[in-house]
């Protein structure tokens, strides 16, 4: 029998649970099940007590007004549900599905300094998108953030209360909707530091079909040595199975019809011979993408495969342009105090090389090499035989086909004018000083401009890590700038950055404009400069993303503000151009976005890079990691080291001193009834010096840290810290600090390494409850039919669960809830388990024996991506068994 689950030995199996039809389970009942367990629930879940479910069985409590509000914990992950109206949702046949009009939802909670609240929302039906607002209250009723005021009402929400806001007593959250159809949200509360919170939805990142990067490690055919930009790439850009042995071997080892070699031992592989094509809309697109997956999942089984991943999709990370003057609305470079620091640095980059990797260049001649705008003209790098152009199959639009020697951005062939991206990216980095429209961050800089990014600003993998992998072999290029960025971390373009990194290249990236937590790549690789974006008032703009994709922040503009009172929105002001009717126009426009944050940094890194030729990258994050580059500007979440300060920069660069610095990952540590021991990693910076450990002070009781950590020593790669709860009170939060002294080369400065820890346990009175879940029997087959069905409600912060007869057989076992009542449990924004982890379900066969003990843990959240493998594509949720209740309209209907 394959895969029984027999779970501790056990054959039989006597445990607390409900009935194995629709009815709720309340634990009165010992049976003997053919299958039984547990379902466990994160640490902090609660749900809303008025959802669409709720009122279906009667069980919903209001929490429609103040005097209404549901008490939360301080860290807390929240399940819910509004409508701004109520119906019946299409295609439930003769079932009704119904959802109730509920437009409010207040919550009580104490919130901190450094707490981030966020709120995602996810659309129930095929209804009209709808109105969401967001408010926070103080005890004393002041409102600290309105999404109506702060990013004008459009989801995710995303705010840190600031230590001034974090009055004592509670505050007040609202979730309110006054139009559009039914929705689930999911609210988190979390502490300063922790990690990401809003993976609360399975992330879908777009990948070209039939294609996969592959790092094959067996060893390679003798063949010519290949040539052009030392990517196997001819100048026509295309590179197939018969144009080397090498390539040949590699292509006969993986069945393969197409290869493409992007430096190394990275390949990209077509398995079907024919230029790429994006995946196209509708059914087909899913069908592409599940071949495309069962076929990456067979190249990983292949001997001398160390890693297959998809061919990911990056986008520029730029919001819209405006058109308003130019020489009015320079307001960025007075922020970092950059000219001041063009007088301490008059070279102004002079000899340093900026690698723009992005949509290439404008050109009033776009087919050929040359006549550039002409605020950067004469900084661009000299025509050369080297490939610029890495654009490849659908998103080529250039009259070269393939790889070539232009990065003109030529436009996106469309009746409106095009997003010359690159180009107000580059102007940023480093337009010219002439008398003629603005000036760039290191205006003497050289640009070398790359084009990666194709037709609406899409980049796929393979052209990207190419290119990577091309700039950081080259001389004259010091500092890579990516003002784009996705959702997967590959290991190939991991590997492509940290070879451009060891060959001294500061690699620079956007952190991305979602307005989430959820890591962002490249920003987010641990050898990138992530950076995140201010507004004129050195406030975090409304969509820039925080946490560990930011390691310090830049202007980066923000449309809905005018921070500095100067009548215009804040925006960042650089090169453009027009291609209207063909005709290529330079010009200027004002955009948002952390693609325009990014440049300023690598500007930056240009100045000094001229005072001090010997800078390394190494040597930048050991300025960084000391607060030597960057002015603070409120917290680490939000804004990492903090706002980049040309001045200070430029001086560090030119004292020359560069500081030894150990940084620890993370940079606080948080404990919980659920998570009672952590890893913390060292890192030293620059990496070529030693750190020597002096002291370890730990002055709490319940806080242990590892014996790896060891005084007059230099200190391990990372050691074990865990806590006691043995005696604590769980309604009471504990914090303490780790601190560690440390000596280092330079040994001017004593310096003392402080990590915050707090710890939560859950409170004794208020048990997590993730809300009525719904443990589902599912067939293995395509439809994923559901066979049989348990109703069960938290007991003592968990769920029960036994199903009294099984047919032998093999099933999935999920459980969930379905607050928006539509028929489907684990939809994003709701609560799910799936036997054994949540987003990798396995067969679990049931046979003559019961099975007994079998665990699984519920949440809001979603696997990342990494923790996946490969992106879940197209997850739809679990189908419910309709009680007879629904065949009947709902008898009762809330009060909005």
């Amino acid at each position: 029998m394959k895969g029984r689950l027999v779970a501790g030995g056990l054959s039989l199996a006597t445990l607390m649970a409900g009935c194995s039809g629709g009815g709720d389970s309340d634990g009165s009942t010992v049976i003997q099940a053919d299958l039984s367990g547990t379902i466990s629930i994160e640490s902090g879940t609660r749900v809303d007590s008025d959802t669409a479910d709720d009122f279906r069985v009667g069980d919903a409590l209001a929490n429609n007004t103040l005097a209404t509000a549901q008490a939360l914990p301080s860290s807390a992950i929240v399940g819910g549900y509004l409508s701004a109206t109520s119906g019946t949702y299409a295609g439930t046949n003769e079932f009704q599905f119904n959802y109730v009009a509920d437009g409010n939802d207040y919550f009580r909670i104490n919130l901190g300094a450094g707490s981030r609240v966020a709120l995602q929302v996810f659309e129930s039906d095929a209804l009209p998108a709808p109105d969401v607002r967001l408010e926070i209250a103080g005890s004393n009723g002041a409102t600290l953030y309105d999404s109506d005021v702060e990013t004008a009402g459009t989801p995710p929400f995303l705010t840190v209360i600031e230590q001034s806001e974090a009055d004592a007593g509670p505050h007040v959250v609202h979730v309110s909707t006054t139009g559009g159809g039914p929705f689930r949200y999911v609210l988190t509360v979390a502490p300063e530091g922790a990690a990401s919170v809003m993976n609360t939805a399975y992330s879908e990142p777009e990948f070209v079909p039939d294609e996969a990067i592959v790092i094959y490690t067996a060893p390679s055919v003798a063949g010519p040595s290949l040539s052009g930009a030392g990517h196997g790439a001819t100048q026509a850009g295309s590179f197939y199975a018969g144009d080397s042995a090498r390539g040949l071997a590699v292509a006969g080892a993986l069945a393969a019809a197409e290869v493409r070699h992007l430096g190394g031992n990275t390949w990209r592989v077509r398995r079907n011979p024919g230029p790429g094509q994006l995946a196209v809309p509708g059914p087909e697109r899913a069908r592409q993408q599940a071949e495309t997956l069962a076929w990456i999942a067979e190249l990983k089984q292949h001997s001398g495969v160390a890693s297959a991943e998809p061919n990911y999709l990056y986008r520029a990370q730029a919001v819209i342009p405006d058109d308003d003057p130019l020489y009015l609305r320079q307001w960025n470079y007075p922020l970092i105090n950059l000219p001041v620091a063009w007088q301490a640095a008059p070279d102004g980059g002079s000899g340093v090389g900026i690698a723009v990797l992005d949509t290439g260049l404008f050109s009033s001649t776009p087919d050929t090499y040359g006549n550039w705008h002409p605020d950067a003209n004469s900084n661009v790098v000299l025509p050369s035989t080297r490939i610029l152009d890495y654009v490849t199959g659908d998103l080529d639009l250039d009259n070269q086909p393939g790889r070539d020697l232009n990065p003109a951005d030529p436009g996106n062939q469309q009746l409106q004018s095009s997003s010359f991206h690159g180009t107000h990216v580059a102007g940023i980095a480093a337009a010219t000083d002439n008398t003629i429209g603005g000036i760039g961050v290191a205006p003497r800089a050289t640009l070398v401009p790359v084009r990666v990014l194709g037709r609406d600003g899409i980049g796929s993998s393979d052209d990207l890590i190419a290119a990577i992998t091309w700039a950081g072999a080259q001389s004259d290029v010091d500092v890579i700038n990516l003002s784009l960025g996705g959702l997967a971390p590959t290991t190939a373009l991991s590997a492509a950055i940290d070879g451009a990194y060891a060959n001294g290249k500061l690699l620079v990236a956007a952190a991305g404009n979602q307005a989430t937590d959820e890591l962002t790549y490249p920003a987010a690789f641990a050898r990138v400069v992530g950076v995140g974006a201010v507004d004129a008032g050195k406030v975090r703009a409304s969509y820039s993303n925080i946490g560990g994709s930011v390691d310090l922040v830049a202007p980066g503009g923000d449309a809905s503000r005018d921070a500095n009172l100067d009548g215009n929105a804040d925006v960042i002001i650089s090169n453009w151009g027009s291609d209207d009717g063909g005709v290529f126009v330079p010009g200027y426009a004002g955009l948002q976005g952390t693609s325009m944050a990014a440049p300023h940094v690598a500007g930056v890194y240009g100045l000094m890079k001229a005072e001090m030729p010997g800078l390394t990258p190494d040597q930048f994050f050991a300025l960084l990691r000391n607060g030597d580059l960057t002015e603070p500007v409120g917290s680490t979440t939000e804004y990492g080291a903090g706002l980049i300060d040309a001045l200070k920069a430029v001086s560090a660069a030119l004292d020359g001193n560069i500081p030894t610095v150990l940084a620890p990952s993370p940079t606080a540590l948080q404990f919980s009834d659920l998570v009672l021991s952590q890893s913390l990693a060292f890192n030293t910076y620059p990496s070529s010096e030693k750190t020597t450990i002096r002291s370890v002070t730990v002055d709490a009781e319940w806080l242990s840290i590892g014996p790896e950590l060891t005084v007059n020593s230099e200190p391990p790669p990372q050691v074990s810290v865990t806590v006691d709860p043995a005696g604590l009170d769980p309604e009471v939060v504990y914090s303490t600090d780790i601190l560690i002294s440390y000596d280092s080369p330079d040994n001017s400065v004593d310096r003392t390494l402080r990590i915050p820890v707090t710890l939560r346990l859950g409170q004794a009175d208020d048990s997590p409850d993730a809300g009525r879940h719904y443990v589902l029997l599912v067939s293995t087959d395509a439809s994923r039919d559901t066979i049989q069905q348990q109703v069960v409600t938290a007991v003592d912060g968990q769920y029960r669960f036994a199903f009294e007869t099984v047919a032998p057989g093999d099933y999935f076992l999920v459980a969930g809830t379905d607050m928006d009542n539509n028929g489907l449990i684990c939809e994003n924004g709701e609560a799910c388990a799936e036997y054994p982890v949540n987003g990798l379900p396995q067969i679990i066969t049931v046979g003559a024996d019961p099975i007994s003990g079998v665990t699984l843990g519920t949440s809001f959240r979603r696997p990342t991506i990494s923790a996946l493998g490969v992106p879940r594509y197209g997850f739809e949720g679990y189908r419910v068994l309709p009680a007879e209740a629904d065949k009947i309209p709902l008898r009762s209907t809330p009060t909005p």
